[in-house]
């Protein structure tokens, strides 16, 4: 999976830097993604 950003801005390198770093701090997609959850599928039974 890939995220990509285009900024059409006037911010600075460093000022890009920080909001790549706090995104990455803060986002919660990306905080689960990154701790590899184990995904399992399954049907319930359902009965008679």
């Amino acid at each position: 999976m890939r995220l990509g950003f285009e900024l059409d801005t006037a911010a600075t390198p460093e000022q890009i830097a920080k909001l790549l770093e706090l995104t990455e701090r803060y986002c919660v997609v990306y905080q689960t993604l990154r701790s590899s959850p184990v995904l399992r599928t399954h049907r319930g039974d359902p009965g008679p």
